[in-house]
């Protein structure tokens, strides 16, 4: 029987369990096959939160060389993927503080050393890989020495 509103419910109206267990069932493979793709999408977010990070300490490093008149010198560690971040005197070259340190959530493949000098230029070009859980997730940092400039490749 139909009203102005629509249909009447029939008395106990409502899903069976056979079909509710079908959407479950449902849910449950989708989610299974989704979860890969969630993981990767995870493992790389944590791979650009590193790099992104690094950039921006050594940005903010340069910047804060050029203001003090000192040396900001980043010391990598690829046995324990972190680094150090040092001030130093320009002229002696001793150390007045460490800044701090930071881990990576991924591995430090390859980095030397970078010092970032009172007019913004570092001491040598270098280049800094992260990799991620995947061998292909890699990314580099590259510092150019006479700007000090950084920039990133990978992402």
């Amino acid at each position: 029987m139909k009203t102005k509103t629509g249909w009447l419910l029939r008395a106990g109206a409502g899903f069976t369990l056979i079909e509710l267990l079908i959407v479950i069932v449902l849910i449950g493979v989708l989610s299974f096959l989704a979860m890969p793709l969630f993981r990767d999408f995870i493992n790389f977010s944590s791979l650009k939160k590193d790099a992104w990070s690094l950039q921006a300490a050594m940005r903010a490093c340069r910047q804060q060389a050029i203001a003090e008149h000192l040396n900001y010198r980043f010391i990598f560690d690829t046995a324990a993927d972190s680094y150090t971040i040092e001030k130093r005197d320009p002229a002696t070259g001793a150390l007045l503080a460490t800044v701090r340190t930071e881990n990576f959530e991924n591995d430090l493949i390859s980095a030397a050393a970078v010092t970032f000098r009172p007019r913004g230029e570092t001491d040598v070009a270098s280049t800094i890989s992260i990799r991620g859980e995947k061998s292909a997730d890699t990314v580099t940092l590259s510092v150019q020495a006479a700007t000090g400039l950084v920039s990133m490749t990978g992402l």
